[in-house]
C-alpha cells in the first residue's frame, strides 16, 4: 500500500511555522492571496522522556534480562505504578530453550511485541504458536488463564510485553495473534491494536487485522527510514506511551534512543501537537495512544 507520510515544508511565502516558547503554541499559515488566512492553531504536547538507563532491570539469571518501565514483579517505584490504564511495559531478552513456564493471569489485557526470534505462546484455552519479528500475540485475561511464552529457538529473542487494565472484571477469556511484513510498518502506522474508542484520524495510518482491547486505548508502530517524520497529534484529554524499539527519534524536540521513552500528555481543551522524526540511523517505536488519566 501507498506510504503517506506529511512532510513539513517550511517556506516564507507558502507556509510557514510559528513557534512561542512561552506558551508553546504552532500556528500554520497558507497564503491567500494578499492576506495570510489561519487554518489551524494547536500547542504542543509535554513530553517527559524515560531514559533507558532509568529503568529497573529484573535480577540476573542465566536466560532472562527483563527491563521494567512500570513497577513489576518485587519491583515498585510509587512514581512508576502506572500510566493511565497502561500498567506495565517491559523489555524482555530471553535466551534459547528457556522461558516463562506457566502461570495464570486475570482481568488484565497482556500482548507481546515481537522484536528479535520467536515467541512460543501455549495456553489453558489451547492455543499454542510461535510467532516472529513484528507479530503481535494477545490475550485478555478476564476470568482467569494459564499460558507460557517460551523461546524454542537457537537465538536470543526479545520482545515488549505490554499489560494495559481492562474497563472493567470478569470478561471471557480470549486470545489472538496477527503477523505483518515490514511493508506494513514502514514508513508509515501500522494499527496492531485497537480498543472501545475511535482510532485517531491521523494521515497514512494502516489498519488490517488490528486485534480489540477491552479499554480505550490504540496501539501502533512504525518502522521508519533516516529522517522520516510522522505527524500524530492527540485531541482532548489523551495521552500517548512512546517505546523507541531501534534506532533514535525525536519527538517534539526530545530525542530518544533505543530503549528510551516518552509519556507524551495532550491539552484538555484543544488538540496538541507532535510529532516523530527519525534520526539519522531510522527509528523504529511502538506508540500506545489512550485516555488521559
Amino acid at each position: 500500500m501507498h506510504t503517506s507520510i506529511r512532510k513539513r515544508n517550511i517556506t516564507k511565502s507558502v507556509n510557514s511555522v510559528l513557534y512561542s516558547s512561552a506558551n508553546r503554541t504552532f500556528s500554520k499559515f497558507r497564503a491567500a492571496g494578499n492576506n495570510n488566512k489561519l487554518v489551524m492553531t494547536c500547542s504542543a504536547a509535554k513530553v517527559q522522556k524515560v531514559p533507558h538507563d532509568s529503568l529497573h532491570v529484573s535480577k540476573p539469571t542465566w536466560w532472562l534480562e527483563s527491563r521494567f518501565h512500570f513497577s513489576f514483579a518485587d519491583y515498585w517505584d510509587p512514581e512508576r505504578s502506572s500510566f493511565g490504564a497502561l500498567r506495565v511495559v517491559n523489555d524482555d531478552l530471553v535466551k534459547g530453550k528457556a522461558g516463562f513456564g506457566r502461570h495464570p493471569h486475570r482481568d488484565m489485557e497482556i500482548f507481546s511485541y515481537v522484536i528479535d526470534g520467536y515467541l512460543s505462546h501455549q495456553d489453558s484455552m489451547g492455543n499454542k504458536e510461535a510467532l516472529g519479528r513484528g507479530a503481535v500475540q494477545y490475550m485478555s485475561a478476564g476470568t482467569g488463564v494459564t499460558h507460557s511464552e517460551m523461546n524454542d529457538g537457537e537465538e536470543t529473542c526479545r520482545f515488549l510485553q505490554i499489560w494495559i487494565q481492562p474497563d472493567k472484571k470478569g470478561y471471557t477469556p480470549q486470545y489472538g495473534s496477527s503477523t505483518y511484513k515490514k511493508e506494513d510498518r514502514h514508513n508509515r502506522l501500522l494499527h496492531i491494536l485497537g480498543g472501545t474508542g475511535s482510532v485517531p484520524s491521523w494521515p497514512g495510518i494502516n489498519s488490517i487485522n488490528s486485534i480489540k482491547l477491552h479499554q480505550d486505548a490504540n496501539v501502533f508502530v512504525s518502522e521508519l527510514e533516516p529522517n522520516q517524520s510522522l505527524e500524530v497529534p492527540l485531541k482532548p484529554n489523551r495521552q500517548a506511551y512512546l517505546v523507541t524499539v531501534e534506532g533514535g527519534l525525536d519527538v517534539n524536540g526530545t530525542s530518544l534512543n533505543m530503549r528510551d521513552a516518552a509519556k507524551i500528555v495532550g491539552s484538555s481543551a484543544s488538540n496538541t501537537e507532535v510529532i516523530v522524526k527519525s534520526g539519522a540511523k531510522g527509528g523504529h517505536f511502538l506508540m500506545i495512544e489512550m485516555a488521559a488519566e
